[in-house]
């Protein structure tokens, strides 16, 4: 059974696990970097801080499609995001949703750009004698509205993400707020 100051769940994992302050002026790698992973907002989780991660780690995840984890960890400095949770938000995106993603990318884009020519143009394909080179005029007609679509869902995933975990943020402590008078009446 949880404490009644405690905090349960999930949260208390990740709390228990997000690198501190003095962690990071131990290891040899990150020391010249302190000085700008000092500040709070960095590894506290507040009502500030976990939605910026929530989405700069989304957006970061579906731009990037390989090294975001790291990527997403230094963009959260600048943006003063919370470094663990824009990190944990990338691995939404694996090699497991990255096809579907970018075919709803592909669609997403032939929409917005009105791209009405398809992939499996026949006549202008037969054009190329190779197999790669088939592959790269094909890859050539869907770069436009893949990379609209990627910046479109990429947009639409930082700013659900944000909206939700400000919504969620919001919620947590509505509901830890009203444990608190029960919680003086049990002491």
């Amino acid at each position: 059974m949880a404490e009644p100051g405690g905090r349960a769940g999930p949260m208390r994992w990740l709390t228990r696990h997000i690198p501190t302050r003095e962690t990071i002026h131990e290891h040899r790698m990150l020391r010249p970097f302190a000085p700008h992973l000092a500040h709070p907002s960095l590894w506290r989780m507040t009502r500030r801080s976990v939605p910026r991660g929530v989405a700069l780690g989304l957006f970061v995840a579906v731009i990037i499609p390989f090294m975001h984890t790291f990527i997403a960890a230094l963009l959260a400095i600048p943006t003063r995001a919370n470094v663990a949770v824009a990190a944990v938000f990338t691995l939404v995106v694996n090699p497991l949703t990255i096809p579907p993603m970018y075919y709803a990318a592909y669609r997403i884009g032939s929409w917005e750009l009105h791209h009405d020519a398809t992939l499996l143009n026949p006549s202008a394909a037969e054009r190329f004698s190779s197999e790669l080179s088939r592959l790269l005029f094909w890859v050539h007609e869907a770069s436009g509205p893949i990379a609209v679509g990627i910046l479109t869902i990429a947009a639409l995933a930082g700013v659900i993400g944000y909206l939700s975990a400000a919504l969620a943020w919001r919620f947590w402590s509505r509901s830890r707020w009203q444990q608190r008078p029960a919680a003086r009446k049990e002491t």
